[in-house]
């Protein structure tokens, strides 16, 4: 009887220990699926909100220009514009255009330069390692974004927050223009903040690493002057009307 009564409890015991130990593995298992799928790294929802800002005030930008060149136009028009109002008028057409994007910016910046690998990949090589994607170039233009660069150009194109950057084969579209290593991206801004806290990033690291392993060409300047070309083509205007 003493017998039967300790294998009872110890039956009982190992029963208890895997009741408990399943129920943990099930929460282990499903509870942090489950909380995983609807976190957004804190990183991605900043630079969401700066997009959606840039967006909201390149299109603010773009109707304000249309409406004050129908003022302009207007004034011209009827001979009642005085030299001060179109003085004023002009001004701020000026500073709006640089808003933008309509208008060419010079100053202080950096240039982070991007190229393939002058080194042929042997066989047992990956060859994406040896290339310049076109996620390394948006992914650039957004951390310039994200520490304050004011307007940004990759080679001879304005990068607006509409600018499409994509592969098309052995070559990548930048609004639409065909481009090829090197590629040249420009920021306006200050040039210790844009350059220290892009060396630092994650991102720029690693392609740093490649550049060592791969031999890919990944360069960060500070520059005292830079100059980003006008954009040639802003969507916004194609939806702006003149108030009435």
């Amino acid at each position: 009887m003493i017998t039967r009564g300790r294998s009872g409890s110890v039956f009982l015991v190992a029963l208890f220990v895997m009741v408990v130990g399943f129920g943990y593995l099930l929460a282990v298992q499903f509870e942090p699926t489950v909380n995983k799928a609807y976190v957004v790294p804190v990183q991605n929802v900043e630079l969401v909100e700066i997009m959606k800002g840039l967006e909201n005030e390149n299109n603010t930008a773009a109707q304000k220009i249309v409406d004050l060149r129908g003022q302009l136009a207007e004034l011209e028009s009827k001979g009642a514009a005085t030299s001060d109002e179109v003085r004023v008028l002009t001004q701020q057409l000026g500073e709006l255009r640089g808003k933008a994007g309509l208008a060419e910016a010079t100053g202080p910046g950096v240039v982070v330069t991007l190229s393939d690998s002058s080194r042929t990949p042997t066989l047992s090589d990956d060859p994406n390692y040896f290339v310049i994607h076109d996620g390394y170039l948006r992914s650039i233009v957004n951390l310039m974004r994200r520490y304050g660069a004011t307007a940004i150009a990759v080679n001879d194109q304005r990068v607006l927050v509409n600018s499409p950057i994509v592969c098309a084969g052995p070559i990548i579209l930048v609004n639409s223009s065909r481009m090829s290593p090197p590629y040249v991206i420009t920021a306006l801004g200050n040039p210790d903040m844009l350059a220290d806290s892009i060396s630092q990033d994650v991102f720029f690291r690693v392609l740093q690493m490649y550049s060592d392993q791969f031999e890919i060409t990944c360069s960060l300047e500070k520059k005292t002057s830079v100059t980003v070309p006008a954009s040639l083509d802003n969507a916004a205007f194609k939806y702006a009307v003149s108030a009435k």
